[in-house]
């Protein structure tokens, strides 16, 4: 079976995905590591795979841990950083290297973050894989909604209301 021919559905059934209900999209957890961590002693990573559909979007949230996603399959997505020091970072992660697009891309603790796919047709979707160090937990997560994030960060509102247009 070719990956482009594959939708967004059967994606979902296969790698046994399921809502991410705050954030937006699909996820599975495929790793916990065993080692403890010198934070709190949880665990030293996560791994997740995480779909977006054309239509869906990864809303604003932040995790005081580092985050690194990982581009797989599908339609690239568009992902808007904020950083601690308030730096706004703009990436495409897919597969066209060559015209500007990462494989991978770090947010560091304590950034903000959100994701749409640049197609945004209901029939499109990206699959990319998350890990977090230390391990993601759900107490280290925080979620905004736009309209305080452009009271947060008034000077980068055009770019955090361009994600919902």
């Amino acid at each position: 079976m070719k990956t482009t021919k594959l939708k967004s559905e059967e994606v979902i059934d296969l790698l046994k995905l399921k809502p991410l209900e705050f954030e937006g999209g699909y996820f599975v957890e495929t790793y916990r590591s065993e080692i403890p961590s010198t934070k709190d002693n949880r665990t030293c990573g996560t791994s997740i795979y995480y779909m977006l559909r054309g239509d869906d979007i990864s809303h604003w949230h932040m995790v005081t841990s580092d985050e690194i996603w990982y581009y797989h399959l599908g339609c690239p997505a568009k992902q808007i950083i904020i950083t601690p020091d308030q730096k706004l970072i703009q990436r495409i992660i897919g597969p066209n290297i060559s015209n500007g697009h990462v494989l991978q891309s770090i947010i560091p603790a304590g950034s903000w973050q959100a994701a749409i796919t640049i197609n945004r047709s209901p029939f499109s979707w990206g699959l990319f894989a998350a890990s977090v160090f230390p391990g993601f937990e759900y107490d280290d997560f925080s979620a905004a909604t736009p309209i305080e994030m452009c009271v947060k960060f008034p000077e980068h509102s055009d770019k955090i209301r361009l994600l919902y247009q």
